[in-house]
């Protein structure tokens, strides 16, 4: 596919990694360009209402933001080479849960190691913000970056990034660096042969955040060398299997992937049991209104819940929702036999509460921006 189109994103952008990774693997060609040129700025934001990346123009204006829907506009078409949502119903289903977790179960370490570590980190992560525009940025965009800079690290709180839970999310990274080296040892991908959905998921955190500021990337090269390969096989355009003499490539499951699962199931399942509460409690919004409670931030609310032997309180947002419906939905499509083979799966590792944990009310995707359904 060579359609000409624009990626808005930089190198530093956690979901930009995620969507980047998608167009390089699909061989779709781009141009990928900082969102500050004047077009960006008096076209494409506009539109969006936001100033928010990623986002892709495409050949004649066509404007799609959120990583997700970037990927199913293009998988819409059905000739993809690579395609990102497995054939097969129970890949495809816990493709979903991996796209799940890896866009939102990996923010704590990737945040905390972003910005808790500023005298060894701050340079780099200037020059991701914007420091790339030289010494003779003008004053204006100096400002910028460091709004910008001041605006993402004020998260840290709000997603439960304390002095005190510290400790725990450093621990659990740790643990999940070790289960993900021994997982792609085995295979270079998370299902196996071929990128999927939850791969590209994967991304947002473990490149951008984790793989690429100083001081994760080193904990990630040594800890868990075999994860840092990964990101770089999803930046390929090929299978990039140099490395992997010894792979041989299967149609099964990987066993390792099951670790995967146990891991979601131990720290991410309590945290979207207490999302579903928090959602579960509030006033049904009108249809079509912005689901927020914050003029500025899309947050519903703030919740507490055990992570290992911590309680961690954090805001509740509407995208998890959004994103967690579509696995629910689609398990809740398949037929009798495939919802067995998914329970079969799923159960022994302690995640088929995942299949069935619906709010009573929904969440979708309007005018790029997160809605009460």
């Amino acid at each position: 596919m060579t359609t000409p189109l624009t990626l808005y994103g930089v190198k530093i952008s956690m979901f930009t990694g995620k969507s980047r990774s998608y167009l390089i693997k699909q061989g779709i060609a781009f141009t990928e360009t900082a969102p500050v040129t004047p077009h960006f700025q008096n076209v494409v934001m506009p539109q969006i209402g936001r100033r928010i990346i990623p986002v892709i123009e495409l050949e004649g204006g066509q404007i799609l933001q959120d990583t997700t829907d970037i990927i199913d506009h293009f998988e819409a078409g059905g000739d993809m080479p690579c395609p990102a949502y497995p054939k097969d119903k129970l890949h495809h289903l816990i493709s979903l849960i991996l796209e799940l977790f890896g866009d939102e179960g990996l923010i704590r370490p990737a945040m905390h190691y972003r910005w808790n570590f500023k005298d060894q980190t701050d340079h780099f992560i200037t020059h991701g913000f914007g420091g790339w525009q030289g010494p003779n940025a003008s004053d204006a965009a100096k400002a910028q970056i460091k709004s910008t800079m001041d605006k993402f690290s004020g998260y840290l709180p709000p997603l439960g990034i304390t002095p005190e839970t510290i400790p725990e999310i450093e621990r659990a990274y740790g643990e999940v660096l070790d289960i993900l080296d021994a997982h792609f040892s085995n295979t270079p991908y998370l299902l196996g042969p071929k990128p999927t959905l939850g791969d590209y998921g994967f991304m947002c955190s473990l490149y951008a955040h984790l793989g690429r500021d100083p001081v994760p990337a080193a904990i990630m090269k040594n800890r868990s060398p075999n994860s840092f390969r990964w990101t770089e096989r999803m930046n390929a355009p090929h299978d990039d299997l140099s490395d992997m003499p010894y792979y041989q490539p299967s149609e099964n499951l990987p066993d390792t992937l099951k670790s995967i699962f146990r891991y979601i199931a131990n720290y991410f399942l309590p945290e979207l049991e207490m999302n579903i509460q928090i959602l579960n409690g509030l006033p049904q919004g009108e249809s079509g209104a912005r689901a927020s409670l914050h003029p500025k931030i899309s947050v519903l609310g703030f919740g507490s819940f055990r992570h290992g032997k911590t309680m961690i309180g954090c805001a509740v947002r509407p995208i998890r929702f959004y994103m967690l419906q579509r696995v629910t939905d689609y398990y809740a499509g398949l037929s009798p036999a495939d919802q067995s083979r998914a329970q079969d799966y799923l159960t022994p590792l302690g995640l088929a509460p995942l299949l069935t944990l619906i709010a009573n009310k929904r969440i979708k995707r309007e005018n790029f921006q997160e809605v009460w359904g």
